[in-house]
């Protein structure tokens, strides 16, 4: 079982006091997530791109900077900054069609539910078109009648 663990009201006030007396560091010390960094450099990033230097080319003048980022990072944080976000394999050229979207919060009308749902009134279709009742047995793969098992229910 963890254990729950407090200090005193001081502790925590000295501990804000201390925080309100540090001083700011400069802004070119501050770390930048790899999305924040490319974000803040988009424009250069896609001025590079349109002079005709590749991802690795870029990749390598970040090294040079000490920035250490991988292909996928750095492609990734790219579709971020330019607001794309996350794009998945097969989408690109489709166009999601809205109709068939279920609305959220929306509930299924009744004709939607009659047809997605198979009827409750216990009887089953089989794989050649005719249908069984209860009392019917199933024939199986193999041509054997297969009967349900009601005697442990």
């Amino acid at each position: 079982m963890p254990v729950v663990r407090s200090f005193a009201r001081g502790q925590w006030e000295a501990l804000g006091r201390r925080l309100d007396g540090l001083p700011e560091k400069a802004k070119s010390d501050q770390p930048l997530k790899v999305s924040d960094g490319i974000k803040s450099i988009h424009k250069q990033i896609g001025a590079a791109r349109e002079k005709g230097y590749t991802l690795g080319e870029l990749i390598e003048q970040a090294v040079l900077e000490g920035i250490d980022v991988t292909p996928n990072s750095l492609r990734y944080a790219m579709r971020r900054a330019e607001g794309k976000g996350r794009v998945r394999r097969g989408e690109k050229d489709t166009v999601p069609d809205h109709a068939s979207i279920p609305v959220r919060g929306r509930k299924a009308s009744r004709a939607d539910a009659t047809r997605d749902k198979p009827s409750r009134d216990r009887t089953q279709q089989r794989g050649d078109g005719s249908v069984t009742s209860p009392g019917q047995p199933v024939q199986g793969f193999l041509g054997f009648p297969i009967r349900p098992d009601t005697e442990n229910l």
